[in-house]
């Protein structure tokens, strides 16, 4: 289980390199509205990708299910924040809505494909230790 937690937890980093990437490309080459609004949709993105491995490495000692249940319940948090945000931004940091949107859905749906790979792979997993743990207690009992 470890060597998948790790594995997602390099995987998590992706999105976010190539959010930065992209921010830096901004930077250089697009005003600072537009800027601003990647920056922010990025910084977002990136501390919902690290909230969610901090309580992934609490949660992983217990069921899936407790895992899918908080990946599938921090989607409407995010979007709550990603209204916030958005609402804050445009007014108080005259940043562009659309460069934050686009960068905070690309880092939020990428790092949503690697959270449930990482949800499938941890289950079979799971299953086959439970199929295991039973085969060797039928070999004992026998």
């Amino acid at each position: 289980m470890k060597k998948i937690f790790i594995k997602t937890v390099i995987l998590i980093c992706l999105p976010i390199m190539l959010n930065i990437a992209i921010t830096v490309y901004c930077f250089l080459n697009r005003s600072l509205p537009e800027f601003k609004g990647y920056f922010i949709g990025t910084m977002l993105s990136m501390f919902f990708s690290f909230v969610w491995v901090f309580i992934a490495r609490k949660a992983i000692i217990s069921n899936i299910m407790v895992m899918f249940t908080i990946t599938l319940a921090s989607f409407p948090i995010k979007i709550i924040f990603l209204a916030i945000i958005a609402l804050g931004g445009l007014f108080l940091l005259k940043m562009n809505h659309i460069y934050f949107g686009f960068a905070f859905l690309l880092g939020t749906i990428l790092s949503l494909f690697i959270e449930v790979w990482f949800l499938i792979s941890a289950n079979k997993l799971q299953r086959k230790l439970k199929l295991s743990l039973k085969a060797t207690e039928k070999e004992i009992n026998n």
